[in-house]
Order: structure tokens, then sequence, then C-alpha cells
């Protein structure tokens, strides 16, 4: 590993609500129905960076990656940052690099808002999008689906541009946000979630557009995507 590859790199998948075990628990999300929205079918840490090759491209350059599952079935973004930084705490000696796809991006910002010693800077990849009714409307109906509390569906569903952060708390950001939008965008990944972030965070820049990485465009896109990551995890 190069000097200049030394950061530890978190790769935190995307999904919501995505499998068994208790808040926090760690334990691998199982398949759940929906392409983007609530969960991805086969969401988790294999499906969103493993598969698709992105982490182990990075880990042919010298970085060090891992991989952490999601809480599997959380309550709130709290239990979310939580469970994070447990993960982060135990397998990383410094501050990380946190790479986010998805509503992971939400655990990301959270973690990055509530234990900002932990996170060294952010990459958040097609930040799943939090103020519209529709798609609102129906990842509440999947998650109820799924047995989910009313309770917890409105913590987890609350947010504004993004779920489980407020748009006067992405102001006191102050780690290096980098931003992919997904290309091209969708209900549950817009374009403008992305622009209305780069004018909100302080240390904001928007990167390169690739499809997210579970979809079956992403393929030609990942080279382009890693050595993003590498110029910017350098940096």
């Amino acid at each position: 590993m190069s000097a200049a590859r030394s950061r530890p790199v978190v790769l935190v998948a995307g999904g919501l609500y995505d499998g068994a075990g208790a808040p926090g628990s760690g334990a691998a999300a199982a398949p759940a129905a929906g392409a983007s929205g609530a969960g991805a079918a086969g969401a988790g840490a294999a499906a969103f960076w493993e598969a698709p090759g992105v982490a182990p491209a990075l880990r042919r350059l010298g970085w060090t990656v891992h991989t952490p599952e999601r809480a599997g079935t959380p309550g709130s973004w709290d239990d979310e940052a939580r469970h994070l930084a447990v993960a982060i705490e135990s397998v990383a000696a410094a501050p990380a690099a946190v790479v986010a796809a998805s509503n992971g991006c939400s655990a990301a910002l959270r973690l990055a808002l509530d234990r900002p010693q932990l996170v060294d800077r952010l990459v958040l990849c097609w930040p799943a999008t939090g103020d519209d009714a529709e798609v609102h409307r129906t990842d509440a109906e999947r998650l109820r689906g799924r047995g989910v509390g009313d309770d917890a569906v409105a913590r987890l569903l609350d947010g504004e541009l993004v779920r489980g952060v407020g748009e006067a708390e992405l102001l006191g950001l102050t780690v290096p946000v980098t931003l992919v939008p997904a290309e091209p965008d969708d209900p549950w990944h817009q374009r403008r979630t992305v622009a209305s972030l780069r004018n909100l965070v302080p240390r904001a820049a928007i990167g390169l557009g690739t499809p997210p990485s579970t979809s079956p465009r992403f393929g030609p896109h990942l080279g382009a995507l890693v050595a993003l990551f590498d110029m910017v995890l350098t940096g």
C-alpha cells in the first residue's frame, strides 16, 4: 500500500430496511423487493460494491477497503449511524474515507454529523431523493408491507433533501464531500438532489455521473468511477 493510499476506505451499501436481525445487529441484508427505492433486490455490500467490481478494483490499486453490512432492521437513522460507527471503529485505526450509495448516503451523512472524528471525507453516490411525495408514498407502502411499524416508517422516511438529515445540518458538514449523480437519473435518485446538496454543503463538488452500481448499465462505467474514487480519496 502506497503512502498516498494509506487511509482506510469504507464502502456503504444502499437499500433501506433490507435484512433480518435487530437494529444495529450487523446481520447481512436479505434480498428485498424493489429495484431502486426502499430496497434493491439482493441489496447489501456484496451487491453494491463487490459483485460490480468496485471494491476489488480499489484493492488492486492498493487501498484497504472495508465493506461492512448496514443495520438490517434499523428503527431510525440514528441506529444506522451508531451501527456504522461500531463497524468503522472495529476495522479502522484512523478516520476513514466513507463512500456510500443511494439510501446509504443518509447513513453516511448522519455518521459524519454525529461522529465527525471517524470520517475523513465523504463520497455520496446516487443519493436517494428524500423530498418527492410519490417516492415517499411508494417506499412507505413497501416498508409497511415488510411489517415495519408506522413510527419506524416515519423516522426512516423523514428528512428534507435526503432522509434522516435536515438541510440546516448539512450546512454544518466540515469534511470534503464528492457527489456522484445517477445518470440517467430516476425518481429515487434525482439529479436535482445532487445539485441542491452541492449548493448546501460547504465543501461539496460534483463528479462524473454513472448508473448505480446495481444497474445492468453500470459495467462500462466501472473504470471511470474507480478512477474518480482513486483521485478523490488520494487528494
